[in-house]
């Protein structure tokens, strides 16, 4: 057996699956127990993982709800990066067609998120004249923002009213989500192309939301100060 074969049979035996193997090529008396260390080890870091990164939305089940849907979060997403943060990317896609409450669908998407920009290695350097590079607009059906905050209790789910956050991280690698409104998601997205020039910003807000009277040059400077234009 060359080494990709031994590679993919010992996926099969390690790896979640809907049924374990009873048999492997690679062990004509059975399996051995040992295994088990292997097994359990890549496994248990697996669900720690998964734990850590969605500890709000874990709270919203049950152990043996959350331990069921984990595994068959598992089983249809086994780990596919080194870093294994990166491995649990496909959780809230996931989640989103799963028949659970659609704010607990949009709270796993905020955990990502604000995990996301943490772990992005992209670099923000001030003076780059463009809009922070780890900068993200999520629009959410529910407030997540505060519920969030206060710790998600599952007895108190957040309110059915609209909500739209950006989430960054700034130069000094420290996280922040902000209620972003139009006029600011308008100069992010704005800044976001290279060589873009503030004086022709104000055209396109007239253009885009002609009810807007906040000063443009506050809006610009707020941006600066929270290093989500980089400019």
């Amino acid at each position: 057996m060359n080494l990709r074969s031994y590679q993919e049979e010992l996926k099969k035996l390690i790896f979640y699956r809907d049924d374990e193997p009873a048999s492997s090529a690679l062990w004509k008396d059975g399996i051995p127990a040992r295994l088990n260390v292997y097994r359990n080890n890549t496994r248990s870091n697996w669900a720690d993982a998964l734990n850590s990164d969605f500890a709000l939305t874990r709270k919203q089940f049950t152990e043996a709800e959350w331990e069921t849907l984990s595994r068959r979060y598992f089983i249809r997403h086994p780990a596919a990066h080194w870093e294994l943060n990166q491995s649990m990317a496909p959780f809230p896609k996931f989640l989103s067609f799963q028949k659970v409450k659609p704010y607990i669908k949009e709270l796993a998407d905020y955990e990502w998120h604000d995990l996301k920009i943490f772990i992005d290695r992209q670099a923000v350097q001030k003076g780059s004249g463009v809009t922070n590079p780890t900068a993200v607009i999520r629009v959410y059906q529910h407030q997540i923002f505060f519920w969030a905050e206060s710790g998600a209790a599952p007895d108190s789910p957040p309110a059915q009213k609209p909500e739209v956050l950006a989430f960054w991280r700034d130069s000094r690698n420290t996280s922040h989500i902000l209620e972003a409104d139009p006029l600011m998601i308008l100069a992010m997205e704005h800044f976001r192309k290279p060589g873009a020039r503030i004086e022709d910003l104000e055209p396109l807000r007239a253009q885009l939301l002609p009810d807007s009277t906040v000063p443009l040059e506050s809006v610009i400077q707020t941006l600066k100060e929270k290093e989500l234009i980089l400019l």
